[in-house]
């Protein structure tokens, strides 16, 4: 993610925790969360508030809101792993300025490109990879 997120505008799409999109705010970011699930959602909430993080909470499946974005410089993904990734990738591609991030099964197979979005670099821990993926 980088240190020094002061001003970026950051999407964490699928919030789970709010643990991605939180840490970005403490790093400056200006962060919006989305989350599907309802208790998941209200878990946000509650570590936003236990951090008095200012950041947008939103409820909802991020492939179905995309379209009531605009761009955001750093897109941060990691959705269930039993998703395929293209799919993800197409619907959030058009709200990437500038990169995104994300998290997937160190077993699953990447795309090299996704809409105007190119692969620049896959790095894997352990079961997990983080992909990057940069415009153009």
């Amino acid at each position: 993610m980088g240190h020094d997120l002061a001003g970026v505008a950051v999407l964490d799409a699928f919030g789970g925790t709010g643990l991605l999109g939180l840490e970005a705010w403490s790093r400056g970011a200006v962060v919006t969360i989305v989350e599907r699930d309802r208790k998941a959602y209200r878990r946000i909430l509650e570590n936003a508030e236990a951090l008095r993080a200012d950041v947008q909470i939103l409820q909802g499946d991020i492939r179905e809101l995309a379209n009531t974005f605009s761009t955001f410089e750093l897109v941060l993904a990691d959705p269930p792993y039993a998703l395929e990734p293209t799919p993800i990738l197409v619907a959030l591609a058009p709200l990437v300025a500038d990169r995104l991030i994300l998290e997937t099964d160190s077993r699953t197979s990447m795309p090299s490109t996704a809409g105007d979005l190119t692969l620049a670099k896959t790095r894997s821990y352990g079961g997990t990879s983080l992909s990057v993926f940069s415009r153009g």
